[in-house]
């Protein structure tokens, strides 16, 4: 759709990429924008070896911001926001238009969220921003309809497996897709991080939380040494694992197909785990985490936010 809408030079001014995490949509996004300035390529493809699209592989394109989450920061900050809208503002220095990808749109805080408005209501002739999210429903309903909206679908599982497998030299490609959700790239960045590996000490840790042997304190502590999403991702993998295998056991008292899960290999601790917390309980624990998010943006203390999950996680065990 988009390369047909620049062939015809009836590009909108503003494209929300949305889709699960870890599938490629910053990937397409940058490809499309590198096709978009590429000065010689006839098909769907950049040519790779002009000047404009040299430029873009060595991350020097003038015609090209990327805004991303600045490292220690929790949202994207509207002097950011502020700066991108100076940048679409000026005449494009070789390409036909000024482009800004906005990468994690989800996490643009309240104030660069409103200035971006501003931008997506009176946007320069001259200018295209893209942004990028898993979680659209963290941006402002007024952004959103401001927006061309694409969907991307995850890859089947076959697919996606075969992919992976390629990249990997592991017998755990089943599980790591599993766990992504079935998103490969996802799935390969967990590879890369032994995700696997501190995932068992995350659990480990929370079969000691539900049966008291670790406060909610000591838990947070040890968790909050790594990536707050990566535990936050595995927090919530395995509620969705009890809420699937407390309601299909309740309600027809079969075993639940291993596929559906996203821990397939850790059945057995999660169906003995979620006969604490009633089904109610964790679907409004559930709730709580898919606010995570927005606690970020208001930049509250990352362990504080773990604590507090802890916590109420040890009320649901009693």
């Amino acid at each position: 759709m988009l390369f047909a809408q620049m062939r015809e030079q009836k590009l909108p001014h503003a494209i929300l990429l949305t889709g699960a995490a870890g599938i490629g949509k910053l990937h397409f996004a940058l490809v499309f924008v590198q096709r978009l300035f590429c000065k010689q390529a006839t098909g769907l493809s950049p040519c790779g070896e002009c000047e404009a699209c040299h430029l873009f592989k060595a991350g020097t394109h003038p015609d090209l911001k990327r805004i991303a989450l600045l490292e220690g920061k929790q949202s994207i900050a509207v002097d950011q926001i502020r700066d991108l809208v100076a940048y679409v503002s000026l005449t494009p220095h070789s390409a036909a238009k000024k482009v800004a990808v906005i990468e994690q749109a989800e996490l643009l805080n309240v104030n660069a969220a409103n200035s971006l408005l501003k931008t997506l209501e009176e946007p320069p002739d001259s200018s295209m921003l893209i942004l990028v999210t898993h979680r659209p429903d963290l941006l402002l309903p007024t952004i959103r309809s401001r927006c061309q909206t694409m969907l991307f679908a995850t890859p089947d599982s076959a697919q996606a497996s075969r992919w992976l497998s390629n990249e990997l030299q592991t017998d755990e490609v089943e599980v790591l897709l599993a766990l992504a959700g079935g998103a490969p790239l996802k799935a390969l960045v967990y590879a890369k991080n032994n995700v696997l590996e501190k995932r068992t000490l995350f659990f480990a840790e929370l079969n000691q939380l539900s049966s008291g042997k670790k406060t909610p304190i000591e838990v947070a502590k040890n968790w909050f040494k790594n990536d707050l999403d990566l535990t936050v991702d595995c927090l919530t993998s395995w509620v969705c694992d009890m809420i699937r295998l407390k309601a299909i056991n309740s309600e027809n008292d079969k075993a639940i197909e291993s596929d559906l899960l996203s821990n397939p290999d850790l059945t057995k601790a999660l169906t003995e785990m979620a006969k604490l917390p009633s089904l109610k309980n964790l679907l409004d624990f559930y709730q709580s985490l898919g606010k995570v998010s927005q606690l970020k943006k208001s930049n509250i203390n990352s362990q504080m936010i773990l604590e507090n999950l802890l916590i109420d996680w040890q009320k649901l065990c009693r």
